[in-house]
């Protein structure tokens, strides 16, 4: 096992698994991983043998310890859920049981099969997981496979002549952000740049956290104009108001993409831990509420019907904008609290504890509003029509549920807040059959999102 950092996060990557996979694996395959490990696979056809176990961003695969061959066992959309068994591995050495997670992943063989109709380069796959088949009720089995895996995540090098032109990008894009007098709209359209090269390529989001001047530029980008526009134009002009809003969207939209996915990322951890006086910044702007102007009195009588036309139309933009951007920040501060979940992570601090962020949130002001808005949210979600909800308010619902589950559980000031003033709501319009009605069984997050709202219910009550 490679000697670990102070974090608890392997100092080395394995070379040799490296290099098979690169040989093995397509190009573009390859840069998808995402992270791999030493694991027990303990099946019916395998009785505790020591594996890699390899994560990408569509499948999960096995190979030998020292690798030979590499097979697909899981594609995640398959997945139906995911558990984390409390227990001990006996069969492993006692330093070796101190740092082993038994994880049990439930799924389907729907994608799967069609992947191996298509490719002629597979025709046997492993099964170490827990397998259901498809479209049926899945059930616990006493006897189902299991695996086991170090807790420590092993990240996977990229390969040097595959990513230089991708640094390059990434170097212009970031030196030109930094260049001084840019418009709004150039910012804008480098970030946009950005943002799409980040969801094609794994590798950017790694570059955006090895440094954290890029994390602390866009976070200061946002003070900026949030909740107020420092620019004194920004409070009384609806235009440019309008423009800054927009460009705050997509700056809170990359940050939740270098985000999510890179909980394994080592540099990500150093650079929040860095940087913690900007992430609590971060946290502030995200529960307030941006400030909109207000409408200019005009004295041209002549001008008062095309003024009131043109005024009308700002209105309905920033409010559909603030709408957007309460949404945009409750995904963000959801993948932040998803960090602050993870304990104090190896830093040798505390205060990256979720108890402590909720503690610094029920502190400032805003959060009482921006409870008050989620809660609103998922009432209008559930009862304003019947009309199924679509993949992206699906997720949006979830991480809405989880926001309130961690206000209801980590902070006594919000879990009053909550129960002494929508107790009716939860009463009337945010309750199981409304879910049911609005929530597609087909989604993968349907699962999660229903056992989510009944741990939500159970604390509310």
């Amino acid at each position: 096992m490679a000697s670990l950092l102070r974090s608890g996060f392997p100092a080395r990557t394995n070379s040799r698994l490296d290099v098979f996979l690169r040989r093995h694996l397509q190009p573009e395959v390859y840069d998808a991983v995402r992270a791999c490990d030493r694991c027990i696979v303990v099946s019916n056809s395998e009785n505790h043998t020591l594996k890699y176990v390899v994560l990408s961003d569509r499948f999960i695969y096995l190979t030998e310890n020292p690798p030979k061959s590499i097979r697909r066992v899981v594609a995640l959309r398959d997945v139906v859920a995911i558990d984390l068994i409390d227990d001990s591995p006996e069969f492993l050495s006692a330093p070796d049981r101190e740092i082993s997670q038994h994880i049990r992943i439930i799924y389907s063989s729907t994608v799967l099969k069609k992947e191996c109709k298509k490719s002629k380069g597979v025709k046997k796959f492993l099964f170490p997981f827990h397998h259901t088949k498809a479209n049926k009720k899945v059930k616990e089995e006493k006897n189902g496979p299991v695996f086991w895996r170090s807790k420590e995540p092993r990240n996977l090098n990229e390969s040097p002549p595959r990513t230089e032109e991708k640094i390059k990008h990434f170097s212009q894009l970031k030196s030109e952000l930094f260049l001084k007098d840019k418009s709004l709209r150039r910012i804008l359209s480098l970030i946009m740049e950005l943002k799409v090269a980040a969801q094609k390529n794994f590798i950017l989001k790694r570059l955006f956290w090895k440094t954290s001047d890029l994390f602390y530029f866009l976070v200061n980008k946002l003070h900026e104009y949030l909740p107020a526009s420092r620019d004194k134009n920004g409070l009384q002009n609806q235009s440019q108001r309008v423009e800054e809003l927009v460009a705050c969207i997509e700056i809170i939209q990359i940050l939740g993409l270098m985000f999510r996915e890179t909980e394994t990322e080592l540099s990500r951890l150093n650079t929040l831990a860095a940087k913690k006086e900007t992430l609590l910044n971060l946290l502030v702007i995200l529960i307030s509420e941006p400030q909109i102007p207000k409408s200019c009195p005009i004295f041209n009588i002549q001008s008062v019907a095309d003024s009131a036309l043109v005024e009308m139309s700002f209105d309905a933009e920033l409010q559909k904008l603030i709408l957007e951007y309460t949404d945009t920040a409750t995904a963000l501060l959801y993948e932040i609290l998803l960090v602050f979940q993870q304990g104090n992570l190896g830093l040798g601090s505390t205060k990256f504890a979720i108890s402590w962020m909720m503690s610094f949130l029920q502190s400032c002001p805003p959060i009482i509003t921006f409870v008050a808005s989620i809660v609103k949210q998922v009432v209008r979600g559930l009862s304003a029509s019947f009309q199924l909800l679509s993949p992206c308010q699906a997720v949006l619902l979830y991480q809405q549920f989880y926001i309130l589950k961690s206000c209801l559980r980590h902070s006594r000031t919000l879990a009053e807040y909550i129960r002494n003033n929508y107790r009716e709501e939860f009463r009337y319009f945010i309750h199981m059959p409304a879910l049911k009605k609005r929530l597609p069984l087909c989604y993968p997050i349907t699962q999660p999102t229903t056992q989510l709202f009944h741990e939500v219910l159970k604390l509310v009550e």
